[in-house]
């Protein structure tokens, strides 16, 4: 691949365990494969300082042995993952299909929550709720409650759409990472019961909005794609991002189909340590050095 040429696509996972080796990387990347003239460079990150942190290495002076910058910090769009990857979606299913901004999104669903309280917290379940609301003439604790929920079902929507889903079967209980369930404690039921309120509400419009629900559709658009929408970049750069949730690496998985990730990774460790095995995976291990004792659960907890 040379400069100036079209970028080969693909999806690059460096990892690093000094985020200013990383950071002369990316510089290092960019100043050799330059986009195209008008094409902006999409970075990705969690914090502005982050970001701004990036710009200045971009901005240092060019030297020979290739550990300055590019001289310019121009035409680079930095954007916050949960953002792109809602934009990622409507170029893929397009713009027609998919709105600006979803109804389960954090700021709409605060005031929907708003008009829904008072109508569910005489429920069963809604006790909890219920006692945090006595006293609130001025409509504050209602508001200040409100916009926690929303906080917290909008990143369920990102982290922990198994749950939701669950929950809005009528199901109520928590899957860990291996698919195990275990019953939602009782003075958490309400949670289940107000996202089911909450999808009623919104109705199927609605719940087709749902990030989990268009993370869904946009995977299987993109595997069944055989040329590349116009609207997507041509590379997408990943730095500065302590985690991301299973849906974004996904999305960005699969636009490496049709774009150049390069997804930085600052990993404490020097070392490989993908073989590090908590305690009780160990027991799980089906080589054991001695059988299972009478009495032993079957499963053990998470």
């Amino acid at each position: 691949m040379s400069a100036m040429s079209p970028l080969t696509p693909g999806f690059m996972v460096v990892h690093g365990n000094r985020l200013d080796e990383l950071r002369s990387l990316v510089v290092s990347w960019m100043r050799l494969y330059p986009l195209r003239p008008l094409e902006n460079e999409i970075i990705l990150v969690q914090s502005n300082g982050i970001a701004q942190w990036l710009k200045l290495a971009l901005a240092a002076d060019e030297s020979a042995d290739e550990e300055g910058g590019v001289g310019i910090s121009a035409a680079v769009d930095v954007q916050l993952p949960g953002s792109f990857m809602w934009q990622l979606y409507r170029s893929v299913l397009g713009h027609d299909q998919i709105p600006s901004s979803s109804l389960l999104d954090k700021a709409p669903l605060t005031w929907r929550l708003m008009r829904l309280l008072p109508q569910l917290i005489d429920r069963p379940h809604f006790e909890p709720l219920q006692r945090f609301l006595l006293d609130d003439n001025d409509l504050r604790k209602r508001y200040q409650l409100s916009e926690r929920l929303a906080d917290l079902f909008d990143q369920y929507q990102v982290y922990r759409a198994d749950w939701l889903q669950d929950w809005a079967v009528g199901k109520h209980q928590l899957r860990n990472g291996r698919g195990l369930s275990k019953p939602l404690p009782a003075g958490n039921c309400w949670q289940a019961e107000l996202w089911r309120a909450l999808l009623e509400d919104v109705g199927s419009e609605g719940m087709a909005q749902s990030r989990a629900g268009v993370h869904q559709r946009f995977m299987e658009a993109a595997a069944a794609l055989d040329e590349a929408p116009s609207t997507l970049p041509s590379r997408v750069i990943v730095f500065g991002i302590s985690s991301l949730p299973a849906q974004g690496l996904e999305a960005l998985a699969a636009l490496g189909r049709f774009s150049q990730v390069l997804l930085c990774v600052h990993n404490p460790c020097r070392h490989h340590w993908a073989d590090i095995v908590a305690d009780k995976d160990l027991l799980r291990h089906q080589y054991k050095r001695q059988a299972r004792k009478q009495g032993m659960p079957a499963v053990l907890d998470a």
